[in-house]
């Protein structure tokens, strides 16, 4: 979880005092554009529901697979929240609540049951750490992953951590906004990420936003506050990409993030004018990553006008990822970042007014790519 000053543009940690960047527009307005992260099918996803249930129903459903995350290092420790996510014991919280150099791991649930846990790997792009403990108590439950696809701006949420100690505590709120972007551990940028109301501070970092359905929807990341304590508003990462990378660390204990290799813009009317796409919705590829799938795949970037300030002109313009349409480059990014990598996804693309479908396979994205 994190602080942050909107007016300096700086992020501070829940947990563990780091400093990160948020990405700004104007006068301390989060932009909304994306980069690219990632999901798969995998842990968590084994229990579904269906319906709107009530804070209390969901609360009871879901708060015996949520824990307490207390780590230690050489020279102090903090605290944090996880969940459970499948039954061989693996539970996922952020990578800031798991420093480097932690020597120590203890994970408490609600029966008051506490487990000593290693450390599977962590990830800073996305802030995700995957920790393993040996005996599930049986009270336990695994909590449900769902998606951030289906969330719309009002939509109710419900995060439960422990928010300065006080283990359990559950606070509600609503999506106040969607695709975000923030800024991680490492710098990288942080796409379509959920702002809540719901209350979160120090201690709620690693801990589940949840639906109205009773599923994980975001990672409780950060806040946003210009005096250092909590304003209400909160920043959390989408569980749509943290589902592959929590995949990857299990099956190799090293992160993965699915990577398609362009640089996009969203077809603004000035875009659309200079192109003559009328009212076409989509993003149109500025440039190509020569080191990229897209690039073998054969994706066209623009021609001209690929300046940061310049309005690009033809390139391919993308309108659909596997068949989900894209009306900006955060759809683009959300629709790759929800793939393993290997996977292979389906381009629709527009060049010189014909549709065109390419097959694009996902590479590892580059440490050097943000």
């Amino acid at each position: 979880g994190a602080a942050a000053a909107f007016g300096v543009g700086a992020l501070t940690s829940n947990d563990g005092g780091r400093t990160v960047t948020v990405v700004q527009t104007s006068a301390g307005a989060p932009a909304t554009t994306t980069a690219t992260p990632a999901q798969t099918s995998t842990p968590g996803d084994t229990t579904t529901r269906s319906g709107s249930h009530s804070v209390q129903q969901i609360v009871a459903a879901d708060s015996p697979g949520v824990v307490a995350v207390q780590t230690g290092t050489d020279t102090n420790g903090s605290l944090g929240t996880g969940f459970l996510i499948d039954t061989q014991g693996h539970i996922v919280t952020n990578a800031h609540v798991v420093p480097a150099g932690t020597t120590s791991i203890t994970v408490g649930f609600k029966d008051g049951t506490q487990e000593s846990a290693t450390l599977v790997g962590r990830d800073e792009t996305e802030d995700v750490a995957v920790l393993k403990i040996a005996n599930i108590p049986s009270s336990a439950r695994v909590v449900p992953m769902g998606t951030v696809r289906t969330l719309q701006v009002g939509d109710p949420l419900i995060a439960i951590g422990n928010p300065l100690g006080y283990t359990q505590t559950v606070t509600t709120g609503i999506v106040s906004a969607l695709k975000r972007v923030i800024s991680s551990p490492n710098d990288s940028n942080i796409s379509n990420v959920i702002q809540t109301d719901a209350p979160i501070t120090h201690g709620n970092s690693g801990g589940p936003l949840i639906d109205s359905n009773g599923r994980v929807v975001g990672i409780n990341s950060q806040i946003a506050t210009d005096s250092g304590s909590n304003v209400g508003i909160g920043f959390a990462v989408p569980i749509d990409i943290v589902k592959p990378v929590v995949a990857s660390i299990i099956s190799g204990g090293t992160a993965q993030h699915a990577w398609i290799g362009i640089q996009g813009a969203t077809v603004t009317p000035d875009v659309a004018k200079a192109n003559g796409l009328g009212s076409q919705k989509g993003v149109m590829v500025v440039k190509v990553d020569s080191r990229g799938p897209a690039k073998t795949a054969g994706l066209k970037g623009a021609t001209s006008g690929t300046g940061t300030n310049d309005t690009p002109k033809g390139g391919d313009v993308i309108v659909a990822v596997n068949g989900q349409t894209t009306n900006d480059m955060g759809d683009v990014s959300l629709n790759v970042a929800s793939q393993a990598v290997g996977a292979t996804v389906h381009v629709t693309v527009l060049r010189n007014g014909k549709k065109l479908s390419i097959d694009v396979p996902l590479a590892n994205r580059p440490a050097d790519v943000k």
